[in-house]
């Protein structure tokens, strides 16, 4: 049978350059053509898979570019959360300094008060703590934030936790918020505590506050001292010192209050009543112990509220004034004794209001 034209095969001779004969082979034509179209497969898979490669080369240099960067961004955090670390710790240490400064000077303010008499100061408002404060996302975060550990080092803040760090930062802002508001009373308590140390060391005598320890003395006697006046009167009829009474000179050892008769008299400080009846020249009078040697004398009532023995308050009435003993006219005579030695009273009642003195 002929064979048709496309079905003839195809012979390769191969002309070698030596003496040898040459050879010849037969290739049948699909054998040609499968060599064609699988050399065309290969150079297209080649190029396929050079663009894969490129591609894949840019995205592993993208990838490497964006942990170069987040290193970078990780490390300036670091660096960020380092020294807000160190700030928090400076800023740790002055709080602690500024609250030790300023208990100090509280406790101060206190013994001053005590020492001079005055009653405790009233206790200051707080700021209501926060229970929980706001992350940088604005989620709440407790006090004891997991993956992070505080504590205390040589007097300062340890922190290794941002938030944390950030919470200690925010709850010693709020302590430097109560130190703003508290400083302004504290300055006024002072100013005040200054007044009245002031005013009580003008009533003591230069020679008996020569030391610490007599001014000391002579601040806890004024403290102690009777200080109300035994009766809503504020005026003097006679003061304490030499005076002429019915033409004759004579030491009086206390003032003389003018009131009307049946006047209640109080007594100025707590104590114990010494004595109450007849004295000569004093009349219907009570006598009062009172702390650290002191002791008053109330003269010339017309009746007596109070029996020996009864402890009484201070502002009490313990009588109504008169004109009994050796008397011109209706009056309180008022007599304040240290161990049983007349003082003036005047250096111990209380001068919130004015003195009238009548003759």
């Amino acid at each position: 049978m002929a064979r048709t034209k496309g079905t003839q095969p195809l012979t390769l001779i191969v002309v070698p350059h030596s003496e040898r004969a040459p050879l010849s082979f037969r290739v049948a034509p699909w054998c040609l053509t499968l060599s064609v179209v699988g050399a065309m497969l290969l150079a297209m898979g080649g190029a396929v898979l050079t663009v894969r490669a490129y591609r894949l080369g840019q995205e592993v240099r993208e990838l490497r570019l964006d942990h170069e960067l987040q290193f970078a961004r990780e490390q300036e955090m670091r660096s960020t959360i380092l020294s807000q670390q160190e700030e928090v710790r400076e800023l740790s240490t002055l709080v602690e300094g500024l609250g030790s400064e300023l208990a100090s000077v509280s406790a101060l303010s206190s013994d001053v008060r005590e020492l001079i008499g005055l009653p405790p100061a009233q206790p200051r408002l707080r700021p209501t703590p926060a229970v929980a404060s706001l992350s940088p996302y604005g989620r709440a975060v407790p006090a004891e934030a997991e993956g992070g550990s505080t504590g205390a080092q040589g007097g300062q803040l340890t922190t290794t936790n941002p938030v944390r760090s950030m919470m200690s930062a925010v709850e010693m802002g709020q302590d430097v918020v109560e130190m703003q508001v508290t400083l302004p009373s504290m300055v006024r308590e002072l100013l005040q505590l200054r007044t009245e140390v002031v005013e009580r060391m003008e009533r003591i005598e230069p020679e008996k506050r020569a030391t610490l320890a007599d001014l000391e003395k002579q601040l806890k006697l004024l403290a102690a001292a009777p200080h109300l006046w035994p009766t809503e009167a504020r005026r003097l009829s006679s003061k304490y010192g030499y005076r002429e009474l019915l033409g004759k000179v004579e030491f009086h050892k206390g003032i003389d209050i003018p009131v009307w008769h049946g006047t209640q008299v109080f007594a100025t400080a707590d104590g114990v009543v010494k004595k109450a009846g007849w004295q000569s020249g004093y009349g219907w009078t009570v006598e009062i112990e009172h702390a650290l040697g002191f002791s008053t004398v109330y003269g010339h009532n017309s009746k007596l509220l109070v029996d020996v023995g009864d402890e009484v308050g201070a502002g009490a009435a313990i009588a109504l004034s008169g004109n009994s003993g050796r008397s011109t006219g209706p009056h309180v005579h008022y007599e304040i004794r240290l161990d049983g030695v007349a003082v003036d009273p005047l250096r111990y009642l209380e001068m919130d209001a004015p003195v009238v003195v009548t003759n």
